[in-house]
């Protein structure tokens, strides 16, 4: 399998975004783009690729022209499309790139699951990884492997605060409605909770207000909670899109082209037993001596600033995507083997991602973000919104327990 064929499904703001990742790799190729939208025959056209309006059309015209199926497709649609188009391609044989949320609620989610694991006992199984594309991001890859510093975790504090303009609305109206997984909580929130649930473990209960609102749209504009997590850590978290802060993922590590790099401390700070942990500045403040009489030491792994983060530039990793597999590039790297370690927080999540999913299809990785994984997000997401409406804390169902 030396040229990867794939597909990418929505010509909105991601799947473009996921097309570029693949159009810089020579080992794979857009097959086409699967779009109704205006969007479609320009985006088609940049990528010097097909066009079809829906899969139906597609699948008409490799079977006339006698073609094989596409390798793997990455669904970038809107939430309440992705169960219906990921049933639709599992059962050609085709693997997936699910855009996250996995579905709009929960059931869904299971029925997928489900549906997988039946085409799995059948021998035509096919590899599912969710895009909860933050788990590659340099910052959380390395976070995760130098949370054993601070010892037992015991608290974490979290925000996602920023504006999004109004037009950001007015493009696509599923995003002013809840039903179509429209809101705040369903479309930004549910990327930090996947990032808590793999950093610190799965989350027992959950106590959210909403923040109050200043648009007209019928939908939350963000939320506090208060989180409990099943091995006794304890953490706060403020989400909101209509606050004007530097204080999130995007400004914080530079990773969306849309946002300004900001020279961010602390979205995220960890507090352990050993000592505390800051993201995405990645101090790690700890005590030779413990004690409050004693000086406090920092430890500044790295730096990254305006002037040597080069946004608006793309360049493909090809040095990193080219080796063996994610996991196996991770341990690499944290052992100091990397050769260019320096330059792995420039690094795409994308990119890591993508080289992912391909390791994925040649049998060469175990997947990192499963379907479950995007279930247990989404079913925290509904707890914070079941909370809202009881005014009470509220405990994560689990998975074996939906009906």
């Amino acid at each position: 399998m030396d040229i990867i064929n794939l597909i990418v499904i929505g010509a909105g703001l991601i799947g473009p975004r996921h097309a570029s990742h693949i159009y810089q790799r020579s080992d794979c190729r857009i097959f086409a783009i699967v779009d109704h939208s205006l969007n479609g025959p320009n985006i088609a056209s940049k990528f010097s690729t097909n066009l079809f309006k829906n899969l139906d059309e597609m699948y008409h015209y490799i079977e006339e022209n006698n073609l094989n199926y596409p390798d793997g497709a990455i669904i970038a649609t809107p939430n309440h499309t992705h169960v219906d188009f990921a049933v639709k391609l599992a059962e050609k044989g085709i693997n997936l790139l699910i855009e996250k949320p996995l579905s709009s609620n929960a059931l869904e989610c299971k029925y997928l699951i489900n549906y997988l694991k039946d085409l799995t006992d059948q021998g035509r199984g096919v590899k599912t990884l969710i895009g909860h594309h933050r788990r590659f991001n340099p910052y959380i890859v390395y976070t995760k492997q130098q949370l054993t510093k601070i010892g037992t975790p015991i608290a974490i504090q979290g925000s996602w605060c920023l504006k999004k303009p109004d037009h950001y609305y007015l493009e696509k109206p599923w995003r002013t409605d809840v039903t179509k997984g429209g809101g705040t909580l369903l479309i930004n929130l549910v990327h930090d909770l996947d990032l808590l649930l793999y950093l610190i473990g799965p989350i027992e209960r959950i106590y959210a207000e909403l923040l109050p609102k200043q648009r007209e749209y019928d939908v939350d504009e963000g939320a506090v909670l208060t989180i409990s997590f099943k091995n006794g850590c304890k953490g706060t978290f403020i989400c909101g899109d209509n606050l004007v802060s530097p204080f999130n993922f995007e400004n914080g590590t530079g990773e969306n082209p849309n946002v300004p790099f900001f020279n961010t401390e602390g979205f995220y700070r960890i507090f352990g037993s050993q000592g505390t942990l800051s993201v995405p500045d990645m101090k790690f403040y700890y005590q030779s001596q413990p004690g409050w009489e004693n000086p406090i030491d920092v430890d500044h792994t790295i730096s990254k600033n305006e002037e040597t983060n080069n946004l608006g530039t793309y360049t493909p990793a090809t040095s990193f995507t080219n080796m063996s597999s994610f996991n196996t590039n991770m341990d690499m790297m944290m052992n100091d083997e990397f050769e260019n370690q320096d330059n792995f927080f420039d690094i795409k999540p994308f990119d890591l991602q993508l080289s992912h999913f391909i390791d994925l299809i040649r049998g060469q990785d175990k997947v990192n973000c499963t379907a479950e994984d995007a279930l247990m997000a989404l079913l925290c997401i509904e707890t914070v919104m079941k909370s809202v409406e009881t005014g009470k804390p509220e405990y994560v169902p689990e998975i074996q327990d939906l009906k």
